[in-house]
């Protein structure tokens, strides 16, 4: 986990190997049939990156009415501040693994 403050300029790449690790990590702990991921379209990141002072993108775990688990995105501004307004977009609807894991590698 990072203590570092949000940093709009912050490069988050890391290598295969360490994305491989980290995923692995997360499933070997996660009961048989436990949400494993999301997948949202590029539009999603483009519909919330267009909004005025957005410089980056939270993404929440969240639960539906019936407990079956999600993700909700929302933009953040540059110090790391959600943009939380009755205008804002706020992004959910996306694919979740399972059932739709078709083409995942890690």
């Amino acid at each position: 986990m990072s203590a570092q403050p949000f940093d709009s300029a912050r490069d988050h790449r890391i290598t295969r190997d360490e994305a491989a690790s980290l995923v692995r990590n997360h499933q070997v702990r996660a009961e048989a049939g436990a949400h494993r991921a999301s997948a949202f379209n590029r539009s999603a990141f483009e519909q919330l990156l267009a909004q005025p002072g957005a410089a980056g993108i939270r993404i929440y775990h969240a639960r539906h009415a019936d407990g079956s688990p999600t993700m909700v995105m929302v933009a953040v501004d540059a110090a790391g501040k959600d943009l939380d307004s009755a205008q804002a977009v706020y992004i959910q609807n996306s694919h979740d693994c399972p059932p739709y894991c078709t083409g995942t590698s890690l």
